[in-house]
C-alpha cells in the first residue's frame, strides 16, 4: 500500500506546480482584490487565456513531445542534467507571453509578475548548472513575493489570500521533502529565490 503521505505529497506538488503557478497568480491579480478588478471580465477573461496558454499549455505540450521523442525521461524532471532544455523551453514561452502584453498597458500587474518569473527561471537555469535548487519552490516563492509587493505597495489587499499562500508554500516545501526529491538547503533556496527575485523586480520594473 502506498504511503498516504506520499500520495499527499504529490497532490500537493501537482496542484502547486511550477507551470500552473503563473496562472493561478494571473488569476489573482485579475479577479482578486487588485486594481485590475475594474477592468471588464472579457478583458480579464482574455489575458487570463493568453496567460494560460503561454505559460501552462505550450509549454506542457512541449515537455510531452520531448518526452516522446526521447528526449527526456521523466516528466517530473529530477534529474538535473534534464532540467536545462525545459527550463530553456519555458523560458521562451514566458518571454513570448511578456511580448504579447507589450501592447496592452491594463495587463500591467501580469506583465510585472511574468517579467518577475522569468526572471525567475534564469536565475533557477544558472543555479541548475551547478546545483539542484527546487524549481517547485522558486515558483510557489515567486507568487508569495508577488502577493508581499502587492500589498506593501497598496496595488492589491491579499490579506487572506497572503495568510493561505503562506501556509501552503510551507506544506509544499513539506512535500518536497517527504518525496525525497529536493534537500532541506534545496526547498529553502528556492523558497527564498523566489520571494527575493519576484519582489525585487516588480518593484523595480
Amino acid at each position: 500500500m502506498k504511503n498516504p503521505y506520499d500520495r499527499l505529497s504529490r497532490a500537493i506538488s501537482y496542484a502547486l506546480h511550477p507551470l500552473i503557478v503563473p496562472t493561478i497568480a494571473a488569476l489573482l491579480l485579475l479577479f482578486g482584490p487588485t486594481v485590475m478588478s475594474n477592468l471588464p471580465a472579457e478583458a480579464r477573461w482574455f489575458i487570463a487565456a493568453v496567460v494560460l496558454l503561454n505559460t501552462l499549455i505550450l509549454p506542457a505540450f512541449s515537455l510531452a513531445v520531448l518526452k516522446l521523442f526521447g528526449g527526456l525521461s521523466d516528466l517530473r524532471l529530477q534529474s538535473q542534467r534534464q532540467r536545462m532544455l525545459p527550463m530553456g523551453i519555458v523560458a521562451v514561452c514566458y518571454m513570448l507571453c511578456i511580448l504579447s502584453f507589450r501592447q496592452m498597458t491594463v495587463a500591467f500587474l501580469v506583465d510585472r509578475f511574468l517579467i518577475a518569473a522569468l526572471c525567475c527561471v534564469v536565475i533557477a537555469f544558472v543555479v541548475n548548472l551547478y546545483w539542484k535548487i527546487s524549481l517547485h519552490m522558486t515558483a510557489a516563492g515567486g507568487l508569495l513575493g508577488m502577493m508581499i509587493v502587492m500589498n506593501y505597495t497598496g496595488l492589491a489587499q491579499f490579506r487572506t489570500a497572503l495568510i493561505v499562500l503562506t501556509v501552503l508554500t510551507g506544506a509544499l516545501g513539506s512535500a518536497r521533502l517527504q518525496l525525497g526529491s529536493h534537500s532541506l538547503a534545496q526547498v529553502g533556496a528556492g523558497a527564498a529565490a523566489g520571494v527575493a527575485v519576484t519582489a525585487a523586480t516588480v518593484l523595480l520594473i
